[in-house]
């Protein structure tokens, strides 16, 4: 049976995009069906912000390869743009 490796960087990536999705919609929700949506994008900008932060050199704050900063801003950024086209 083949073993399927997740890197911790996208595990802690997957935390903390929920955690920020569910942060925006609580600030700028209006409906609750939108949350889903929400923490979708939260994750898939997470992902992305984990995955440019581990190209860039070590941050200040940083929690192994997981750059926290970048995280942030990946999830935070897609979320900002997903408002701005009305999915969330």
């Amino acid at each position: 049976m083949p073993t399927i490796i997740i890197p911790p960087w996208s595990a802690l990536a997957v935390l903390l995009g929920t955690i920020h999705g569910s942060l925006f919609h609580l600030a700028f929700g209006r409906r609750m069906r939108h949350l889903p949506a929400a923490t979708a994008i939260g994750i898939g900008g997470s992902l992305l912000g984990g995955l440019i932060g581990t190209l860039i050199p070590p941050a200040v704050l940083a929690i192994g390869d997981t750059n926290l900063i970048a995280t942030a801003i990946g999830a935070w950024a897609g979320l900002g743009i997903a408002r701005l086209y009305r999915l969330c």
